[in-house]
């Protein structure tokens, strides 16, 4: 493609036409990176690289992705790799009376298989089945939920366990982890909550079961991606997740979009220095994005402000209808806006009629969500940050469906408008 046609100003419906077939937006003019088709193309092309498990090929090529992009738009860009293990995951499974359940490892995994009775309380020898409320594993710095419990039965001498990971839905839920954990003793998996009827009458029956999980734990690298402009004054710093457990398109896909839409926006703007960071390392409490703060970000007083890209920030809801599925036509009740006082009336105006945004909450009064917690107890001001919680929030089923171009562009719109008052 020449540079002229690569500047050539294509209409909505082309760009439509790109997301359709999976083609990167820079392969099109954007006249417009903010419009949902351009964002939506986005989407598909952060899920086409497939699962985003820090480290894995799947994020290693969305971080070559982002570079690109990035240089495209004019920025300086730069990659901070820091040294992490990968389990290499080959398969999963609870065996019960014949039957394969599907299940995911709770990191950090340890390979093998075990076959013993399911029991409900922890004894020598036995597999436990133990089972957590909707929430669990979805915030950093929360894993002690879960781990205790696991741990404990570990202690008493259980042979393996297996989690209940419920979900409104009834799937299978990943629960993020400590940094760097060492692998657990025994095999440890969660199961869809759909199946812990079963597995509770199983354990009350004393049914054998046979669980399995086949990989393995090799030495791997990850990487940040950081991009740079310089301009009058101190940079704002704009920072989003890019690593996920799965496909996440609207878990990371949406903010993904939304941060590399804000990138291209405002890569116009001469006069404003800009650092952005899409950080790996999110499912191991926010690992990356806090060595970014540690070493190479602006210290909060050199900084012009901190704008994070949480979970979510776009996405439809959804819900169980006769058994299935469903997409729902507007986007998820639980989301949340956060800034700084000054800029209360500005995202009041921004995110008016928006679902959960538009009541934005003073993030010194309420708290900062997710990783913007991290950058705010740096002593970085004014924030700005955005999340979402969703039933499809950690699990397989986040695939492109779970947002789309009517949900993603209003709030890329709100937050260019909040950035253009810093």
């Amino acid at each position: 493609m020449t540079a002229d046609v690569a500047r050539g100003d294509w209409s909505r419906r082309e760009l439509a036409g790109a997301a359709l077939a999976g083609l990167p937006v820079s392969a099109f003019a954007i006249a417009d990176p903010l419009s949902g088709a351009a964002l939506y193309a986005d989407v598909k092309t952060y899920a086409g690289f497939g699962e985003h498990r820090t480290g894995t090929a799947g994020d290693e090529a969305v971080t070559a992705w982002l570079e690109r992009e990035l240089r495209a738009a004019g920025y300086a860009v730069e990659r901070q790799g820091f040294d992490y293990p990968v389990f290499s995951l080959q398969a999963a499974a609870v065996e019960l009376a014949g039957r394969r359940i599907e299940a995911f490892p709770v990191w950090t995994p340890k390979a093998g298989v075990v076959a013993a009775p399911l029991t409900v309380a922890p004894r020598p020898g036995a597999i436990v089945v133990m089972s957590f409320p909707y929430g669990t594993g979805a915030p950093l710095e929360a894993s002690a939920v879960y781990r205790t419990p696991v741990a404990t039965a570990i202690a008493a001498g259980a042979a393996g366990v297996v989690i209940v990971t419920e979900n409104p839905l009834g799937e299978l839920v990943a629960y993020n982890a400590l940094p760097n954990a060492p692998p657990w003793p025994v095999p440890v998996v969660g199961v869809a909550g759909r199946q812990g009827a079963a597995l509770q009458a199983a354990a009350e029956g004393g049914a054998d079961v046979r669980l399995r999980i086949a990989g393995g734990l090799h030495a791997g690298r990850a990487e940040n991606v950081i991009a740079r402009r310089r301009g009058r004054g101190k940079p704002l710093v704009i920072s989003t997740p890019k690593s996920g457990w799965f496909t996440c398109a609207g878990e990371r896909g949406s903010g993904i979009a939304i941060w590399l839409g804000l990138a291209r926006r405002l890569a116009t703007r001469a006069d404003l220095g800009l650092m952005l960071v899409a950080a790996s390392g999110h499912e191991f409490d926010g690992y990356g994005g806090r060595l970014f703060a540690e070493h190479l970000a602006p210290k909060p007083a050199e900084a012009r402000g901190w704008v994070h890209i949480g979970a979510n920030v776009a996405s439809y809801d959804f819900a169980l209808r006769d058994g299935a599925i469903t997409r729902l036509d507007h986007p998820q009740a639980g989301r949340r806006l956060a800034v700084s006082e000054a800029l209360l009336p500005a995202a009041r105006e921004a995110f008016a009629g928006q679902v959960g945004y538009q009541q934005p909450v003073d993030v010194e009064v309420h708290g900062a969500p997710g990783e913007l917690a991290e950058y705010q107890r740096r002593g970085y001001r004014p924030l700005v940050g955005v999340v979402g919680m969703h039933p499809l929030h950690h699990t397989r089923r986040d695939l492109p469906d779970a947002t789309g171009p009517a949900v993603l562009e209003p709030v890329a719109r709100g937050l260019a408008a909040v950035v253009e008052r810093l």
